[in-house]
């Protein structure tokens, strides 16, 4: 009997060693695979946001096929400047009484350089600087937050914020408020009609880090290591795996909204949204290319939206869209990846100005 339970134990070991090393192989064919590279990591783990970008930073962001010796087929330098946001070179001051531009990657400017991303162009043709509250991977919570930390300190002149579904990424399901999540999101409690922003549990960021396990999505941020590809990356779709089967309350997914009330969700973010205007009583812009907000733009009191300015489909399709398409194709996108190239945030960057300067904020 003693040996049966000894072989029945070495046969459970044995495959549980056989799929954890098939797991482990399975991300590391991703790493080996991944078509972006950096030139270093440029972000930081925080107790709030789960990432934000390192002070002083100075790195790259390229793509090229996997195991190719030939050219990229994009390569743009990333500064940062002293308290980690997007700049032209490495530790400038942050800039007060600015535009707060806050968002993920479209925002950010991926694949471009600072110049080159709208919030470097608009700064370039206004009086106004720009402060990009932004980082590849960001859900909006995770912007948002950001954002509204830096408010008092910076006392921007107006904000924007553009929305192409990145709200899905802060989206988080269950039963109980989410208590294991290592970045914000808008969970939506029993009966509510809509979501409301839970952070992280103090502490949770910070110790999670120091085993090696970094939040979903911080790869954006230039966390390619091989620890990230074997330990963090599969250790968070554990986890949402146990999220969709309703064992725990959180992300089903890094990057799309999964079994939840989508409106909710959405709600969710625009209620933050408005609090962030009613908190900083200066115009924010919410540009809207895909009308996900235009439900409740539409239900908003005068009282509650008077610094709040929606651009909905419409007025981007005219203003970027359409002439989007007619730019050549290395300015209208960045090659093999799909983000705004120069031309497109030029675009981007004129109907903001626009938009700001009818509200008196920027010429």
């Amino acid at each position: 009997m003693g040996r049966k339970l000894r072989n029945v134990a070495l046969v459970g070991i044995i495959n549980a060693a056989a799929i954890v090393l098939a797991v482990m192989a399975y991300y590391a064919y991703g790493k080996l695979t991944f078509e972006g590279y950096f030139c270093g990591r440029f972000a930081r783990v925080d107790a709030e946001i789960g990432w934000v970008l390192s002070p002083n930073a100075t790195s790259c962001i390229g793509g090229r096929a996997p195991f190719s010796v030939g050219p990229s087929w994009f390569e743009a330098k990333v500064y940062t400047d002293i308290n980690g946001f997007r700049s032209a070179k490495p530790g400038t001051e942050t800039a007060r009484n600015g535009v707060i531009f806050a968002g993920d990657s479209w925002t950010f400017g991926f694949g471009v350089t600072f110049e080159e991303s709208f919030p470097g162009q608009f700064q370039a043709r206004s009086a106004a600087p720009a402060v990009v509250a932004a980082s590849p991977a960001y859900g909006s919570a995770q912007a948002l937050v950001l954002a509204e930390r830096w408010i008092d300190r910076l006392a921007p002149r107006a904000i924007v914020y553009l929305d192409l579904g990145f709200w899905d990424r802060s989206a988080c399901r269950g039963a109980t408020r989410p208590a294991a999540i290592l970045k914000p999101c808008y969970w939506q409690p029993p009966g509510a009609s809509s979501a409301e922003l839970v952070l992280p549990p103090p502490g949770m960021v910070e110790k999670s880090a120091s085993w090696g396990l970094m939040p979903g999505g911080m790869l954006g941020a230039g966390e390619d290591s091989w620890t990230y590809f074997i330990w963090s990356r599969p250790s968070a779709q554990f986890q949402q795996i146990l999220v969709r089967l309703g064992l725990m309350s959180g992300f089903g997914h890094d990057f799309r909204a999964v079994g939840v009330d989508e409106s909710a969700i959405q709600r969710g973010v625009f209620d933050h949204i408005v609090r962030i205007a009613t908190k900083a009583r200066v115009p924010v812009l919410l540009i809207d290319p895909a009308d996900i907000y235009a439900a409740s733009y539409a239900t908003l009191t005068p009282e509650r939206g008077v610094h709040l300015h929606w651009v909905g489909s419409e007025h981007w399709k005219q203003a970027v869209a359409e002439p989007a398409a007619k730019l050549p194709a290395e300015l209208a996108r960045v090659p093999h990846d799909g983000h705004f190239g120069p031309g497109a945030n030029a675009l981007v960057a004129a109907l903001i100005q626009n938009q700001l300067a009818a509200l008196g904020v920027a010429p």
